[in-house]
């Protein structure tokens, strides 16, 4: 019996190694392929639209996700439970930070307007129970596509699937890495 389960946890080992060794060679193939962006003195300017979405008023500030809506009507809304653990920081270098419960990672973003594009992170992969949004956290974020401030709110907009994910400020924060 202790044969069979010391056994089948270095099997969940190798794989989780393996898993994570495909998604780093992924990361750092993709990253040497990107198209590397020029500089000029436009993509220094910040843009703020009507809604007052900027570099400036989104930065340096840790996110934290308290809820989503789902097409349709207001009763669709969910309430996410422990906001604390699912947090998300973007930074003027035109990085993000993100917490998905037990997971960290991060990536690149674009805001164009309110145009909001975030690239896929390279992510933990710690499976944090039965209880968690982690995957869910993570799969409404790949779909964001603009983002507004409304009443001190971040609202992270899919045009595809019509959801919306809300955010209030944890308060401050600075770049670590």
């Amino acid at each position: 019996m202790k044969i069979k389960v010391e056994i089948r946890n270095k099997s969940r080992s190798l794989v989780s190694l393996s898993f994570i060794a495909v998604i780093i060679t992924v990361a750092l193939f993709s990253s040497g392929c990107a198209e590397q962006g020029e500089s000029s003195p436009e993509s220094d300017e910040q843009v703020v639209n009507s809604d007052g979405i900027s570099v400036e008023n989104l930065t340096n500030i840790e996110w934290q996700w308290i809820g989503f809506q789902q097409p349709g009507s207001p009763e669709n809304r969910t309430i996410v439970p422990d906001p604390e653990n699912y947090t998300l920081a973007f930074f003027s270098d035109n990085t993000y930070y993100v917490k998905a419960d037990c997971n960290r990672g991060g990536g690149n973003y674009i805001l164009e307007g309110d145009n909001l594009t975030l690239d896929l992170p390279v992510m933990t992969l710690i499976a944090c129970g039965p209880e968690s949004l982690d995957s869910e956290y993570l799969s409404l974020l790949s779909n964001v596509s603009s983002a507004t401030l409304e009443n001190e709110q971040l609202i992270l907009h899919s045009v595809n699937t019509g959801q919306r994910m809300f955010f209030i400020s944890g308060g401050r924060t600075e770049q670590t890495i």
